[in-house]
């Protein structure tokens, strides 16, 4: 061994540390900012009871300084030195996982987290690992230059990975949230643009997505844009408000300017607020699209009938229910719709007679027609079981 070989673990220290350091300060700052930023608004906005508001880079950054400091002052207080440095990292990654490990029952009064007691039983036991560690480390032969980093960068991808193992990963969640943070700032388009592009959605997502297109005036226009799975409960959310986020059927009640007696079905207390003009403005364009999600298309002509003097005004989802419904209702029943409309139905009718299987011809015309109600009112099944009222 040369004279110089402590100096050069010295230097092969200080590179590892230098490498580690930042390897883990990226890793948490992109975790923090922006993989989970809206899991840690929502987790905030639990603990703080929306009294204040939530930074997500000043947070992530200010997280990531903390979680660095409690590994050096782990590495002080045991008097780590070579591979063990880096082991210390460990309980900056586990309470990493552990902030981001929330799920939909974070409103809910009696919610509460296993890692209250798990966190401490591990942080224990990491502590007895590094003496031992530690003791046995002290008996062998010093590593090599190039061997504690090499160690080093194994560890803390293993670390990341368990990171975002633990962390909550749930696409539709994290969709929720971010569809709340923007409805929260009145960025609407932002809101909608949100999970656009996925072909399964939840009940919560789509009822957040109601909530953005009634504040943009677009309910009519964009409805069956987006998957509607649950009918007309998607409208709303489901009964147990303490379930979801900071959006419950409060927030949809005020829109509407009214509230359901208990038991009473959202498409009957629809229909009272808008024919004993009870409600809001809105509350029609709510009881309309409850007909069309319901598949009650001469309900909703009726409807039509009664609250609009001419049909040509109507937005693009109610000029396709008036097309579908002039070519199915008897002449004695029909009412006057947009010929512009009546050919586009006829040419939709026309592409799904080149296809005689059933699956086939959904798939065809999702292609060009997926966005319309016409393809809803064919393909798209009702929900079998009704998820609250």
């Amino acid at each position: 061994m040369t004279e110089n070989s402590p100096s050069i673990y010295r230097k092969a220290a200080r590179i590892q540390s230098v490498v580690c350091g930042f390897l883990f300060s990226v890793f948490s700052i992109v975790y923090l900012y922006v993989f989970q930023p809206y899991v840690l608004e929502a987790l905030h906005f639990s603990l703080a009871h929306g009294k204040t508001q939530y930074a997500p880079l000043a947070s992530a950054l200010t997280l990531t300084l903390g979680l660095m400091l409690l590994r050096m002052g782990i590495c002080r207080l045991f008097r780590l030195e070579g591979l063990l440095r880096t082991v210390a990292y460990f309980p900056s990654y586990l309470l990493l996982a552990a902030l981001t490990d929330v799920g939909r029952g974070l409103y809910r009064s009696d919610y509460h987290t296993p890692w209250l007691w798990i966190l401490p039983m591990l942080l224990l036991l990491f502590v007895g690992v590094v003496a031992k560690w530690k003791s046995w480390m002290a008996h062998r032969q010093e590593p090599t230059a190039s061997g504690p980093l090499n160690a080093s960068l194994i560890l803390l991808l293993g670390f990341s990975i368990m990171t975002v193992t633990i962390g909550n990963a749930d696409p539709e969640f994290h969709h929720e949230t971010e569809a709340e943070h923007f409805l929260n700032i009145q960025s609407y388009d932002r809101a909608l643009q949100t999970g656009a592009h996925s072909s399964s959605t939840s009940r919560t997502l789509t009822a957040l997505r109601t909530l953005a297109m009634t504040h943009t005036g677009e309910l009519g226009e964009r409805l069956f844009e987006f998957p509607q799975p649950y009918g007309s409960d998607g409208l709303f959310f489901s009964s147990d408000s303490l379930e979801h986020l900071r959006y419950t059927n409060d927030s949809v009640y005020f829109l509407l300017g009214g509230r359901p007696y208990n038991g009473q079905r959202n498409i009957d207390f629809l229909r009272t607020l808008c024919y004993q003009d009870k409600g809001k403005y809105t509350a029609l364009d709510y009881y309309l699209s409850a007909l069309l999600l319901e598949k009650r298309t001469a309900d909703f002509a009726q409807a039509v009938s009664d609250f609009f003097e001419t049909p040509d005004s109507l937005p693009r989802h109610y000029q396709e229910a008036l097309a579908r419904y002039a070519f199915d209702a008897p002449p004695s029943r029909q009412l006057p719709a947009d010929s512009t409309w009546l050919e586009r139905y006829a040419e939709y009718l026309r592409a799904g007679e080149a296809w005689s299987n059933t699956d086939e011809r959904r798939k065809a015309l999702r292609e060009t027609y997926g966005h319309t109600y016409w393809w809803y009112a064919d393909f798209q099944p009702l929900p079998v079981r009704r998820y609250g009222r």
